[in-house]
């Protein structure tokens, strides 16, 4: 995994983004009276940044109008630009609908209505046709399953524009993970909790979605049906979720931004969801275990991925709906193959739900040969029609010719739809990289067209230089029948690498000796051999070693300069060179001989900034470098917060060089707004800070919950002075205006 970019990187990143973004006025659209705000920066795999910014139109939120801007590590190069939006906007932002006409509306999607959010105003543009629309979230049932509806109504004409469903179904294997499995709990002495005290956001509990608690830190029965033993499973599939995310992909989080999610296992449906703020779990059809293990729980996970990528949102239509699907199964898949089970627990595959026997028939859905369960291997103009979860098959068969080809050793066979054969893969690793970088550029409406154009640039990214990878992720998606549009191409460069000094200088009294790390970095190509070295003429009595002296571009090397006591004093260059087998590097190391300057230290936060809900917490490390002479103890604090925030540091003193986790907590009265926070090293020679970025949303998503008022036939009120009579019995929000709604209310 590459390491997160620092706070230089990611400022250099926002400065380049917003340049590339006045450059692209046409390309976006842009408006005069439109506006670009920063709302999130995720890192991605090898360092690639992706910067997403809400475009607001006469200061109303646009859906559709986000743009995306994918940077490399630096900061400086930016691969591309991306929205959804279609046309530029000229829209009147007076609507003609009111905010309760557009609530009834959304209200009416549902057969049981539990609450109501409040609506927002804000432009729809994810059609060729832009329009002033109400935002409405709608909690409640269907007449089949619970579901939290995102409805936009037209503020012209009141009809519904596009709505979709933020609770998401599905089902996994029913494999436990073992008796002795290790999860990562809260607690001590004879007080423990199912909450993972590293993963913000993750516990386990009931449906009532209280946390388990007990009064050792020893969990379950290892039965199917026991709850307790569901949440181990489920502790466990979600914690190496959240690794497999960071060690492989370099994301942050299920919602890349430091967050993870809650679990409620005892769902009495043969059935899990996601509900966009937690998952739950169900049963299988024979009631002997729960649906918790790894590929289920890295399903339901995968759909917070997908509706925290790019533009953000789980989107509207069965062709999106079967690509979130596709995450969720893609992410089983690959949590599956980084834990690597052995056989006899579950082993990884591309199966799903092979193991639970949901309904007595095997698997649900086959990653390799969709077909075999009844879903398209291929994509068609047809998709669009199918159920979601059969629509999740061509991308899941270009996923696993992406990662494991046609004819892959020790795993299955699999066909093309068209175009040459055989395929190879590249690996599940650089396959899901690959993916993920694609749905960081998300954008609505999202499809298969955008996604071959979007994952093409990602392997871009990620492997400059190398169209290995670049031509296998165009090989699979001509395999599954997706068509050309807009590809970019790929030209193959000659093999290159970049080289490093950490620290790059260094203080010592005569007779002493520094040290430094040289890095390498592959930036193009493939890697090769560097043998280290210095150049040019070393000070008298200075000598350099390197342990070791031959490295591969991509690995890193011991340095040690030595000085002896006829060293001049004085700051002298250390040329070290790299001597590649088909580039040479040369990095400088400044040392300064003499009186060493006093102990110093650097401290550095990754990440830097984090958005959350009121209530909810973020974690990030603080890390420090001796810069100078020698380590010393580091007391760490916090500057003064904001109403409602807290700060901790775990541990809460270091020795310079080391790092600390702070877990950087709010409550449910925390100010709303972006905050930074002052984060502050105590040393004993030098006091040093970092600062944080902390911007805290309403909770809840937003919603305002409305109480809601029942009207019976007949019934007078009095409104503003003037008396109605109720038409037809119906509830209505307060603030009503029943002059607004004649086929409900008539002037006495």
């Amino acid at each position: 995994m590459t390491a997160a970019p620092d706070p230089v990187q990611r400022a250099k990143a926002v400065s380049s983004a917003q340049n590339a973004l006045t450059a692209a006025a046409d390309q976006l659209k842009v408006a005069p009276s439109d506006d670009f705000k920063l709302e999130r920066a995720i890192s991605g795999a090898r360092g690639v940044q992706y910067l997403t910014y809400k475009r607001l139109h006469k200061g109303l939120p646009v859906y559709g109008g986000e743009a995306i801007v994918t940077t490399d590590i630096s900061g400086q190069v930016v691969h591309s630009v991306a929205s959804g939006q279609q046309s530029e906007l000229a829209v009147s932002a007076t609507p003609k609908v009111t905010a309760a006409q557009a609530a009834q509306t959304a209200r009416e999607r549902l057969v049981k209505v539990e609450s109501v959010g409040k609506p927002t105003l804000s432009i729809y543009a994810a059609t060729k046709t832009p329009r002033l629309a109400w935002e409405v979230s709608v909690t409640g049932r269907t007449k089949d399953a619970p579901s939290i509806q995102h409805v936009y109504v037209d503020a012209v004409n009141g009809k519904v524009v596009d709505a979709w469903d933020d609770v998401r179904a599905g089902i996994g294997n029913g494999y436990y993970n073992g008796n002795s499995v290790q999860i990562t709990t809260s607690g001590s002495g004879s007080s423990y909790s199912m909450a993972d005290s590293t993963r913000p956001g993750l516990r386990c509990g009931g449906m009532n979605g209280q946390t388990y608690t007990g009064t050792d830190d020893n969990w379950g029965t290892g039965a199917g049906t026991n709850l307790e033993t569901a949440c181990v499973d489920a502790m466990f599939g979600g914690q190496k979720e959240w690794d497999m995310l960071r060690e492989w992909l370099g994301r942050n989080g299920i919602n890349g931004s430091g967050a993870h999610f809650p679990v409620r296992v005892g769902l009495n449906e043969v059935n899990a969801y996601w509900y966009g703020t937690h998952a739950e779990f169900g049963r299988n059809s024979s009631s002997t275990r729960q649906l918790t293990p790894l590929d289920v729980v890295g399903h339901e996970f995968g759909h917070g991925v997908f509706q925290f990528s790019g533009s953000g949102g789980s989107g509207s239509g069965n062709e999106t709906g079967g690509m979130n699907e596709s995450t969720g199964d893609i992410m089983g898949a690959l949590t599956e193959h980084y834990v690597n089970h052995p056989a006899s627990l579950d082993p990884p595959d591309y199966l799903v739900g092979e193991e639970a026997d949901l309904a007595g028939s095997g698997e649900i859905r086959n990653m390799y040969n969709p077909q075999a369960k009844g879903h398209p291997n291929c994509y068609s103009s047809s998709l669009p029609s199918q159920p979601v979860h059969n629509a999740a098959g061509p991308q899941n068969h270009w996923f696993y010719l992406l990662a494991e080809g046609t004819n892959p050793v020790g795993k299955p066979a699999s066909t093309v739809c068209s175009g040459p054969t055989p395929l190879t893969g590249i690996g599940i690793q650089k396959a899901g990289q690959i993916f993920m970088g694609g749905l960081n550029t998300k954008t609505a409406p999202w499809n298969h067209a955008k996604a071959r154009v979007a994952t093409l640039n990602a392997a871009k990214s990620l492997f400059p230089g190398s169209c290995v990878e670049f031509n296998a992720t165009k090989a699979a998606w001509t395999a599954v029948n997706v068509p050309a549009t807009n590809d970019p191409t790929c030209t193959s460069q000659g093999n290159d690498f970049s080289v490093s000094l950490n620290p790059a200088s260094g203080s010592v009294n005569t007779g002493e000796t520094a040290q430094t790390t040289l890095s390498t970095t592959v930036t193009t190509g493939s890697a090769q051999s560097v043998s280290l070295r210095t150049t040019g003429t070393l000070p008298a009595g200075v000598s350099v070693t390197f342990t070791p002296a031959t490295i591969q571009s991509g690995q890193s090397s011991t340095v040690r300069v030595s000085t002896a006591s006829n060293t001049p004093t004085g700051t002298h260059s250390i040329r070290i060179l790299a001597d590649g087998a088909s580039v040479d590097k040369e990095a400088a190391y400044s040392l300064n001989v003499g009186t060493v300057a006093q102990d110093d230290y650097s401290i550095a936060l990754n990440p830097t900034s984090a958005t959350v809900e009121r209530g909810a917490s973020t974690q990030t490390t603080l890390s420090t470098t001796v810069t100078n002479g020698s380590a010393q103890s580091v007391s760490l604090s916090a500057g003064t917060l904001p109403t409602g925030v807290t700060v901790t540091f775990s541990p809460a003193t270091i020795q310079s060089g080391q790092s600390s986790t702070v877990t950087i907590a709010t409550t449910a009265g925390a100010t709303v707004g972006t905050h930074t926070i002052s984060l502050n090293g105590d040393g004993p020679s030098a006091d040093r800070s970092a600062s944080f970025s902390l911007t805290v949303n309403g909770g809840g998503g937003e919603t305002t919950w409305a109480t809601w008022t029942a009207y019976t036939a007949g019934q007078i009120v009095t409104y503003q002075g003037v008396s109605y009579r109720c038409i037809q019995a119906h509830t209505s929000l307060p603030g009503w205006e029943p002059s607004n709604v004649p086929a409900l209310w008539a002037r006495v």
